[in-house]
C-alpha cells in the first residue's frame, strides 16, 4: 500500500502543467493512474468508498468544516462549475474530506455542504483513517487541520486519477473538464 501511495505522491509531482492533447485545462495526470481507495464515513453517517463511485467523476477536496477562506471559496466554485453543467452534473460526486478529526463532526460537515449543495459529502474518520488517506494523495495537514493541500483531485468515471485543479481554477475551466470526462466511455 505504501507503494501505491508513494507512486500517486511521484505521480502528482511530475504531473504535466500544460493542457495535455485531451483537451483537459487541469493540471493532467496518465489515466493509468489509480485513485487511492478512500474508505470513510460521510456526514449523513453512510460508508463511503471511492471503488463504489465508478461511472461518476468524483471531486476529491480537503478541507475542514470552520475553514473561512479556501474551503468556502472552492467549494462556491465547484458548485458554479456544476451549475454551468446542467443535467450531467448528477454524475459529478463532489466530497470533502475533513482535515480536521478533533472539530468536524457530521453536523458540522452537512452545514458546511449544504451551504453549497446538499449532495457535497463531507467525509469523516478517525484520524488514522483519515491521515492514511492525507498520505495516499499526497496531502500535507498541518495547524490541527487549518493548512492542507487546497488542490481538488480528479477521479474519473473509471477510477483513475486524471488531473487536479490549483485553487484558482475558474468554474468554466472545471465545467469545461467536467464535459470532457463525463462524455469519455
Amino acid at each position: 500500500m505504501k507503494r501505491i501511495s508513494l507512486f500517486i505522491t511521484l505521480a502528482l509531482l511530475i504531473i504535466v502543467l500544460t493542457t495535455s492533447c485531451s483537451g483537459l485545462k487541469g493540471a493532467v495526470v496518465s489515466s493509468t493512474v489509480p485513485a487511492a481507495e478512500i474508505n470513510l464515513t460521510d456526514h449523513n453517517g453512510l460508508p463511503f468508498q471511492l471503488s463504489n463511485q465508478r461511472g461518476k467523476v468524483v471531486l476529491v477536496f480537503f478541507g475542514f468544516s470552520n475553514c473561512i477562506t479556501e474551503c468556502p471559496a472552492t467549494m462556491a466554485i465547484i458548485r458554479q462549475a456544476l451549475e454551468t453543467l446542467g443535467d450531467p452534473s448528477k454524475d459529478v460526486v463532489v466530497v470533502m474530506v475533513s482535515t480536521d478529526p478533533d472539530n468536524d463532526t457530521s453536523q458540522s460537515m452537512k452545514e458546511f455542504m449544504g451551504r453549497f449543495n446538499p449532495a457535497f459529502l463531507g467525509l469523516l474518520g478517525p484520524f488514522d483513517e483519515l491521515a492514511k488517506v492525507w498520505q495516499d494523495y499526497g496531502v500535507a495537514v498541518l495547524d490541527g487541520g487549518e493548512t492542507h493541500s487546497s488542490f481538488t483531485y480528479v477521479v474519473d468515471k473509471k477510477g483513475a486519477l486524471r488531473e487536479t485543479f490549483p485553487p484558482d481554477t475558474s468554474s468554466d475551466d472545471i465545467a469545461s473538464d467536467l464535459k470532457i470526462l463525463l462524455a469519455e466511455k
